[in-house]
C-alpha cells in the first residue's frame, strides 16, 4: 500500500539526520527483523526494509546499535507508522514513522546519536 497523501499531509517540523552507523530495527511484539534506521530526529524516524509496515499501526521497536554507546547497544521505542512505500521489484520497502511513547532515556540516547551523527 503506498500513502503519498498521508506522507504529504504529515509536516516535518524538524530536520532529519542521516543515519552513518548500521542501526538494526526489530518489532519486539512479533520478534520478527524489520529492517534498518535511514534517518532519525527526535520526533520521528524513516526506515527501509524487506518488512512491509501497515500505515497507522502502533509499533514496539528495538533499535539495535552496532556500536554500543555509552555502554548501551538498544534503544526501546514506539512509533506510529504515517507512510510507506512498497517496493514491487524486490528493492527494500521504506516506512516514515513518529515515536509516539519512549522512555527518559531512550530519548536521551536518540539525541545523543543525532548529535553524534551531526558533528
Amino acid at each position: 500500500m503506498d500513502s503519498t497523501n498521508k506522507e504529504e499531509n504529515c509536516q516535518r517540523g524538524l530536520k532529519r539526520h542521516q543515519v552513518t552507523d548500521v542501526v538494526e530495527v526489530y518489532d519486539r511484539a512479533a520478534q520478527q527483523y524489520i529492517g534498518r534506521l535511514v534517518n532519525i530526529h527526535s520526533e520521528g524516524m524513516m526506515l527501509m526494509g524487506d518488512q512491509l509496515l501497515s500505515i497507522e499501526k502502533i509499533y514496539q521497536l528495538d533499535l539495535i546499535l552496532a556500536q554500543p554507546l555509552d555502554g548501551i547497544d538498544k534503544i526501546q521505542l514506539a512509533i506510529d507508522c504515517f507512510w510507506v512505500r512498497e517496493a514491487g521489484d524486490g528493492s527494500p520497502h521504506w516506512a516514515g514513522c513518529r515515536i509516539i511513547d519512549a522512555s527518559d532515556e531512550a530519548l536521551l540516547m536518540v539525541d545523543k546519536l543525532v548529535n553524534m551523527w551531526t558533528e
